[in-house]
């Protein structure tokens, strides 16, 4: 990455190249433009972070508090915790801790834009948790694709799913995997109980769930039409009632993060500290991954702070090229620019930290000194556990600062 000081960088920021960026409004094209690939101006702008460009669920940019330390409402966040949803127009938000997802018609372009809509919840201002289709409890991501949504809601052990991505708040869902029916949320190991599942993906008309208490994946062939579907395949153990954990290249550790083109499979294996890849989607029960991520090799977990290291690695993202990992216990984000062909392939950039320094990992610590700041910054990052890309756009779930930022991904190659 080339990154310049004071009017010089802004002035090549000015020219910056962004992969495939969608301009939703004419405010978010200057903005992107103004923050791409380091600072704006700010008091340490010597050293460099990719800033970002928006945030939801604050007002500005240096605060943190859950529900803007009020009562929750349209403008608030919770300790989000998984993937954003986006198709380019609208953006929907798993807001964790208050029990509910918000959607937005239009992807934000101003900062601390009020949802327009929410489920799980009677109102904007309710965040009690609950069952039944009207009800949520923790839910963990959320997924548009393949004409559905879906939603990861871990609190209840179960996966809801809607036909078509809803436009009207509390639109019910119409089918509910993990449970037989939408009023019961019990746990269990088997190929229709799921047990704190914290992700939930359609992959070529394939549905993909992390299944994260019982250490596995799981998928349906199709995506299920009908309450309490058995899945078809599982990931990380050898049957659909077995649900140990280690670190071999069949194996999890509390999984958290999905990823899928329908022909290629990234699972965030969260315990183990890694990220596996299989370079074609897994047609078979236990099947190995081909290569790992945050490792050297399989039959390692040891968590770092590297190039080539994670900490407690949970949502990841890809567009097609390059990955996304929300790297928890970092404090960060790293971004790999391919996908990998060996084991323990080192990261090309970070957000969070100092773009250059896979080293640094303290939380809110924009002059890098190795001590958290009072507040966070459009720099900084504290425990951030969700990640998106689309369309030139990086969504990032930053859980302890209770809000989500919105960075530009751009075309800055290493020098």
């Amino acid at each position: 990455m080339i990154f310049f000081d004071g009017p010089a960088r802004r002035s090549v920021q000015a020219s910056a190249v962004f992969r495939g960026v969608v301009v939703v409004s004419a405010l978010l094209a200057v903005s992107l433009m103004l923050n791409a690939c380091g600072g704006s101006g700010s008091s340490s702008d010597k050293v460099e972070l990719i800033e970002a460009f928006n945030v939801v669920g604050q007002g500005s940019f240096a605060a943190s508090s859950p529900n803007r330390g009020g009562s929750v409402a349209a403008d608030t966040l919770s300790q989000p915790l998984g993937n954003v949803a986006t198709d380019g127009t609208m953006l929907f938000v798993a807001d964790t801790s208050n029990n509910r997802v918000l959607g937005y018609s239009s992807v934000p372009a101003d900062l601390g834009t009020a949802a327009d809509l929410v489920f799980g919840q009677a109102s904007m201002q309710t965040n009690t948790a609950g069952t039944g289709r009207d009800h949520m409890a923790f839910p963990g991501a959320v997924f548009i694709g393949g004409g559905y949504m879906v939603v990861a809601d871990s609190g209840n052990n179960r996966v809801l799913i809607w036909n078509a991505v809803p436009t009207a708040s509390n639109t019910p869902p119409d089918v509910v995997v993990g449970q037989d029916d939408f009023d019961t949320s019990n746990s269990a190991t088997t190929a229709t109980r799921l047990a704190y599942p914290v992700a939930a993906i359609v992959a070529n008309g394939r549905l993909v769930v992390a299944d994260q208490n019982n250490n596995r994946v799981l998928i349906w062939s199709a995506v299920p039409t009908s309450n309490g579907t058995a899945a078809d395949l599982v990931l990380g153990q050898p049957d659909f009632t077995s649900y140990g954990n280690d670190d071999e290249a069949d194996e999890m550790n509390r999984p958290a993060g999905l990823w899928s083109d329908g022909f290629r499979l990234l699972v965030s294996d969260t315990g183990n500290n890694r990220v596996l890849y299989w370079a074609l989607f897994p047609q078979s029960i236990a099947r190995k991954a081909d290569y790992v991520i945050g490792q050297s090799a399989f039959s390692r977990s040891t968590a770092g702070t590297s190039a080539s290291t994670l900490r407690t690695p949970f949502g990841i993202s890809s567009d097609g090229t390059s990955i996304f990992v929300a790297d928890s216990g970092n404090n960060r984000v790293v971004e790999f620019d391919s996908f990998p062909i060996e084991n323990g392939t080192q990261a090309s950039a970070v957000y969070g930290q100092a773009y250059d320094n896979f080293s640094t990992n303290t939380a809110n610590d924009d002059d890098q000194d190795s001590s958290a700041d009072d507040s966070p910054s459009a720099r900084t990052l504290s425990g951030p556990s969700g990640v998106y890309v689309h369309n030139g756009v990086l969504y990032v779930s930053d859980r302890s600062n209770n809000r989500l930022m919105m960075f530009p991904v751009c075309d800055c190659a290493d020098d």
